[in-house]
This record gives structure tokens, C-alpha cells and sequence, in this order.
């Protein structure tokens, strides 16, 4: 369990391409916008809609993933290029 967290922490901290830190930052940003949003609408005591509450899970989850994804699934070096896995 240690090394999986040690894993974690790694690729956290690796520096990655230009395109995929766009995909992270925009994926981050419409998440935390429709949960910003959500979070407001409650609290307020107010009512969603049909058509948000049909879009809410995607708005959240779908971006989120594709954050996740772009930055976890790929070891970078220092200058932003992959390293293969037989270096590791």
C-alpha cells in the first residue's frame, strides 16, 4: 500500500506536456464549476431544475475523469517526456 501511495505522489508532482496539463486544467475547471454552482443553488435553498439535475453527474464526473486520467496514467521526466515503464 505504501508504494501505491508513493505512486500516487510521484506522478502528482511529475511535470507534464502542455496538452495534457489543457486537458487537466480544463477538465478541473468545469468540475469545479458545476460543483460550485450545485453547492451555491442548495445552500441557498433554492430548486434545480429537471435539465440540471440531468446533467449535473456528467457536468461533474465526466471532466473530473478526464483530469484524473490526464494526470495519472503517464510517468513524465523532468523536461515533460514520457519515460517507459522498463526505466521505472
Amino acid at each position: 500500500m505504501k508504494k501505491f501511495w508513493h505512486l500516487l505522489h510521484s506522478r502528482w508532482h511529475n511535470s507534464m506536456p502542455r496538452f495534457f496539463r489543457n486537458i487537466c486544467w480544463c477538465g478541473a475547471l468545469v468540475s469545479g464549476t458545476a460543483l460550485a454552482a450545485n453547492t451555491a443553488i442548495t445552500a441557498g435553498g433554492g430548486t434545480t431544475h429537471a435539465w440540471w439535475d440531468n446533467i449535473y453527474p456528467y457536468l461533474l464526473g465526466i471532466p473530473a475523469g478526464m483530469a484524473f486520467v490526464a494526470k495519472f496514467t503517464q510517468n513524465y521526466d523532468h523536461n515533460g517526456q514520457p519515460i517507459d515503464k522498463e526505466q521505472t
